[in-house]
């Protein structure tokens, strides 16, 4: 008897944690998806019906408070009044960011508790549907400025890609912009799937050169003095046993760390993460991002890879090291890093929310996210921009440069598939003494990151501050 009581009081035991694991994975769920739930595209409570909605959908401003879509109404035959979205033309310039319901993505769809005004109190609730005829949401006011999102589409021209630009003190995304792209204003478009792709956010690229920024963080974050390591660098050079080419086999001679991310030099960084092995610099990229799922509250985004494990080849590694092999990363990421940097270690929580204007006109503005993660100490931070003003000044990025403002930046010339040219990188900030803009750019098939990306990113930075950014 006793036995079966120790049985029966052991089972309920466990079914009771069972029963807490699930509850608790149901409110951690509901406290971290439920944003996502609520503006997922399927959810049909969300669903406005324009001919009879119960709510009017709220405008979406740029963050100079420029409307770019606002809910009109016309008069149909019968005489009955029915609603629509009307975009602006020049939408086409941010068309990822604004989004479209009738494709299901951008601000229409993720910010549309906002739109709605399920963010209200709820005595406005209350208020709205006592005495109002027709119940009104929110204006949104995004971070974007449509001046910087006109000029990067016009600088980026026919070419595909992305760029982003963002303060990395804030967070705040002041541009993102990914070509192709669609004019929500044209409802007889019919955009093809990689035009509604947001690349900035979405794309996945091998990262080049660019990846070295990470690579030289992990050595110096290791605790190894590496100030004295020098390799000699013959353009094609064997390294562990690994035959490593240079950019067009350029040999740069005896090379240390600065030196080496000034002239970009693949055999050294190759052998740097060989030195230091795989679980060095997948600890260093992870406290970058790299391999999580980031769960931001105003963007969503595609996880980046940096697949090192104990099986990975010392080739692997070795090419993993200088962001080649089957490293991925999104431009945005690209720009949390270079944030990452000009911030003393601390990467910001991106946000794409300037604030939220109420009915009656008041607005709250998003105070900032604050820090997302320190990934590295101020003490590597400020050798890594050291070395990026390097690299700007007199090395491979001095494309990017400017008079009158200091540049710290690193590019990337990513290699794709053998019959295509390279995608060109360049990541930055400035002015690099005391940083207010962060970016990264990334142009597909375009050929070198100095050659290409540095000089758009220099043109893109100096319109930023142009504008007082």
């Amino acid at each position: 008897m006793k036995h079966i009581k120790r049985n029966v009081r052991g089972s309920l035991f466990a079914l009771l944690g069972l029963f807490m694991i699930l509850t608790g994975y149901y409110f951690y769920n509901l406290f971290v998806y439920s944003d996502r739930w609520f503006s997922d595209p399927n959810n049909t409570r969300i669903k406005v019906d324009m001919e009879n909605p119960s709510i009017l959908p709220g405008n979406i401003q740029d963050r100079n408070q420029n409307v770019l879509v606002e809910t009109k109404s016309t008069i149909k035959k019968d005489g009955k009044t029915t609603y629509y979205r009307s975009y602006r033309d020049d939408c086409r310039y941010a068309a990822h960011v604004i989004g479209s319901k009738r494709y299901g993505i951008g601000a229409e769809v993720l910010y549309i508790r906002y739109l709605l005004g399920y963010n209200n109190n709820l005595l406005e609730r209350i208020y709205q549907k006592a005495f109002l005829d027709q119940e009104v949401g929110n204006n949104v006011i995004l971070t974007i400025d449509m001046q910087l999102q006109k000029y990067i589409t016009e600088v980026m021209g026919s070419q595909k890609g992305s760029v982003v630009l963002m303060d990395p003190r804030s967070g705040e995304i002041l541009a993102m912009v990914s070509l192709p792209s669609f004019n929500p204003a044209q409802e007889n478009e019919e955009p093809g799937e990689e035009s509604l792709l947001n690349k900035a956010s979405y794309g996945r690229y091998p990262p080049g050169s660019i990846m070295k920024v990470v690579t030289a963080a992990a050595a110096l974050e290791s605790g190894e003095d590496i100030r004295k390591d020098t390799l000699e660098c013959k353009g094609s050079t064997d390294v562990g046993g690994i035959r490593i080419n240079c950019y067009g086999q350029e040999a740069h001679g005896t090379v240390d760390l600065p030196r080496a991310m000034e002239v970009s030099c693949n055999a050294y960084f190759a052998n740097l993460s060989l030195d230091m092995g795989w679980k060095q610099l997948r600890e260093t990229g992870e406290k970058f991002g790299f391999n999580k799922n980031f769960l931001f509250s105003d963007i969503k985004t595609a996880k980046s890879q940096l697949p090192l494990t104990r099986n990975t080849s010392r080739k692997e590694l070795a090419w993993s090291g200088v962001g080649q092999g089957k490293v991925l990363v999104s431009p945005l990421h690209v720009a949390l890093i270079a944030s990452s940097v000009a911030n003393g270690g601390e990467m910001p929580n991106p946000k794409l929310i300037h604030g939220i204007q109420t009915r009656n006109g008041t607005i709250r503005y998003s105070t900032s996210h604050g820090t997302l993660s320190k990934p590295i100490s101020p003490e590597t931070a400020g050798k890594l921009k050291d070395m990026m003003i390097q690299a700007v000044e007199n090395g491979t990025g001095r494309n990017a440069r400017t008079s009158g403002m200091l540049i710290a930046g690193k590019t990337g010339t990513a290699e794709t598939q053998e019959d295509q040219n390279p995608h060109s990188w360049f990541m930055g900030f400035a002015p690099a003494d005391e940083p207010t803009l962060a970016i990264a750019v990334v142009l597909e098939n375009a050929g070198t990151g100095g050659a290409k990306a540095a000089t758009m990113a220099g043109k893109i930075l100096r319109k930023a501050v142009r504008l007082g950014y």
